[in-house]
């Protein structure tokens, strides 16, 4: 007999854009690593070791998506640290050290918001983020003005976030 909530998550994953598996990606990544850091605090050695293995199959899968002709430096920068979490995630395993663990959950989450807030909020080329560079976003409505700002943040896909995009 099938199971309704595994044929729920695999319709989820085989309807969903581009984008939102981009961030399914990084939510299960961020929960394996999580889970991961409980088993090591537990000293439940096989978990811990499923899930950084885990963790690390996602991250290496989003590795393996990046396109460096239309990413550029974006894909050279997101392919080095990829493999920087790869590394710490593996460090965390063999020396039982669960400050590696939560560094790689603290580079993902900041991945995640900033790819959220790409997908979610599309900006033409040179206009900040009012979410996540609120600072910036101030300064460039101070020289810009607030409609061009908004005229801005209104233009559909912008060059920056489809580079963004297809770099996955």
């Amino acid at each position: 007999m099938s199971n309704p909530y595994r044929q729920y998550q695999k319709t989820a994953v085989t309807t969903a854009s581009r984008e939102k598996i981009l961030l399914m990606l990084y939510e299960g990544a961020i929960r394996f690593v999580r889970q991961a850091a409980v088993a090591m605090q537990e000293r439940r050695i096989a978990d811990k070791g499923k899930y950084i293995s885990k963790a690390t199959a996602i991250i290496s899968e989003l590795m393996a998506t990046l396109d460096f002709k239309v990413g550029g430096q974006l894909a050279v920068d997101l392919e080095s640290l990829y493999i920087f979490m790869i590394d710490k995630l593996i460090e965390g395993n063999i020396k039982n050290d669960l400050a590696c663990l939560n560094h790689v959950d603290k580079l993902l989450n900041t991945l995640y918001v900033a790819w959220k807030d790409v997908i979610e909020n599309p900006r033409a080329d040179g206009v900040p983020s009012a979410k996540l560079q609120p600072e910036e976003f101030k300064t460039y409505v101070a020289q810009n003005g607030a409609q061009d700002a908004g005229a801005a943040a209104q233009n559909g896909p912008a060059a920056i976030a489809g580079r963004l995009k297809a770099s996955v």
